[in-house]
């Protein structure tokens, strides 16, 4: 009896000591935090057509970079912008020898406006993506950031920023707590990706094109660099 005390206080004891660690990763009650900045001038700007480049990704889940980039490029339709073909970016891209994101930070938004023919960039970055399996914590996590800059100016004129915690638990049962991180892994990252992008253009300013629900609108909406 005593061993099975002192194995019961120790068992406590460790978990109280993983609840406070993991109250620092994810604070008890936090689930989201979001925060976003507009220019006061942004209209100034008149921002009409945007390319989409590729995305950062600083998570260890792989790919969720490229479904942040779809899920931008497909929503900035509906926000009224004209868009540069992802073909297009993507040739631009070649040509200019870029392979990861992180390279384009040598380019200057003026060099890239010039060859895109566009009047902004937007750039992204993944930064967490997931479920995190910490003893009995268990949580899917999104980190997302976003940023429009002017290709004139270099000015970046629209961020936004947003962390998200979903089915956050704690599990006494280690059977739930297995088919919990069982659910987690087979969330679609797309999915997730897409919902929250979806939320976070909402504080962007619609574009100058009048948007109407139509597939042949979205074609227009997308064009090739090249053309004047």
């Amino acid at each position: 009896m005593r061993c099975i005390r002192v194995f019961i206080s120790l068992f406590f004891l460790v978990f109280l000591t993983f609840s406070a660690v993991f109250a620092e990763v994810v604070p008890e009650g936090i689930e989201t935090r979001e925060s976003w900045w507009l220019a006061e001038d942004f209209r100034h700007y008149a921002i009409g057509r945007v390319a989409v480049l590729p995305m950062e990704n600083l998570s260890l889940e792989p790919g969720v970079e490229n479904a942040l980039y779809d899920a931008v490029y497909e929503r900035l339709t509906a926000k009224g912008y004209i868009k540069i073909d992802v073909d297009e970016v993507a040739s631009v891209m070649d040509r200019l020898g870029i392979q990861t994101a992180g390279q384009l930070a040598g380019i200057s938004p003026a060099r890239l406006g010039e060859i895109l023919r566009c009047d902004a960039i937007i750039k992204g970055r993944v930064d967490q993506s997931g479920a995190i399996h910490m003893g009995v914590y268990d949580a899917l996590v999104v980190s997302i950031s976003l940023q429009l800059v002017d290709c004139r100016t270099g000015k970046t004129l629209w961020t936004t920023e947003q962390w998200r915690a979903a089915h956050r638990q704690w599990h006494a049962d280690p059977f739930n707590l297995l088919l919990s991180f069982a659910s987690h892994e087979m969330a679609s990252r797309e999915l997730r990706v897409a919902w929250l992008v979806q939320e976070m253009l909402k504080t962007l300013p619609d574009g100058p094109v009048q948007v109407v629900e139509d597939n042949f609108l979205n074609e227009a909406l997308t064009i090739p660099a090249a053309e004047e």
